[in-house]
């Protein structure tokens, strides 16, 4: 027998042993799933660490006039939105369906901050296509040319908005590989592979958040614009909301973009 066989043969062996002993130890199910319970439990807690090492980075990006805009549009929708809580107003149709939209952006809204804020850049980039298409769906619904069952068209969303809405739909529906392995993608010298953990994108990040907050403060005038009609009566209801927007949009366009 030649060396080189041998060789061969014992590399097999190895092989063998290698995989009987991995069988062995996968014998024991209730052994194994309490080692996967604590190792999923593991990973968990190393990811949540992780998402705020990021959060950290990308709350640094964005600056704190920008956080705090967006607390204040927080605080401004809430506002609106339980002044009235549980009165009926004088609603109709179309002003229920606002009214349903404004809502869904407003239950959203914490989630797609939280996907920005700590790297999902792929699953914010839906989030904030839909966000496009409910300011889309409102501006449609006023104009009449709404059509239930088809997806809104985001010409009719505000203009600086709906430019991004194609850069935002080519990311979520992860058409262009280029494009989704330069958001995942690690680089160790001569090898490139996919991070199984988030990776911060400083420029990115930042832009996110500012065509999010933009949305916020579109969504906040339809909401105004919308309890006006519920409730011509109590007009003081959206007083203290427009008070805290004009505010917002004095350090939005300081900060160096346009409130629309």
């Amino acid at each position: 027998m030649s060396p080189r066989g041998f060789g061969k043969n014992e590399e097999l062996q190895k092989q063998f042993k290698k995989k009987k002993k991995l069988e062995k130890n996968l014998e024991d199910k209730e052994l194994l799933q309490l080692k996967g319970i604590a190792f999923g439990n593991q990973i968990c807690s190393d990811w949540t660490k992780q998402a705020q090492k990021i959060r950290f980075r990308s709350e640094e990006s964005y600056g704190s006039s920008l956080i705090e805009a967006r607390f204040l549009m927080i605080t401004a929708l809430t506002d609106l939105q339980i002044f009235k809580a549980g009165t009926p107003g004088e609603t109709n149709e179309k002003l229920g369906e606002i009214l349903g939209l404004v809502t869904i952006f407003w239950q959203g809204q914490f989630y797609t901050e939280q996907l920005i804020s700590q790297g999902q850049y792929i699953q914010a980039a839906g989030a904030i296509k839909q966000e496009i298409e409910i300011l889309a769906r409102i501006a449609e619904i006023k104009k009449g040319v709404s059509i239930v069952g088809k997806t809104p068209n985001v010409k009719y969303a505000p203009s600086k908005l709906n430019l991004h809405y194609g850069g935002m739909n080519d990311i979520a529906h992860i058409s262009k590989p280029s494009m989704l392995s330069s958001l995942i993608a690690i680089d160790k010298g001569s090898f490139r592979g996919a991070s199984i953990k988030p990776i911060f994108h400083e420029e990115l990040s930042k832009h996110f958040y500012k065509i999010h907050l933009s949305i916020f403060y579109n969504s906040i005038l339809e909401a105004i614009q919308l309890f006006q009609q519920l409730y011509p009566n109590d007009m003081e209801l959206v007083l203290p909301a427009c008070k805290l927007l004009e505010i917002v949009k004095t350090i939005l366009v300081k900060s160096g973009f346009n409130s629309d």
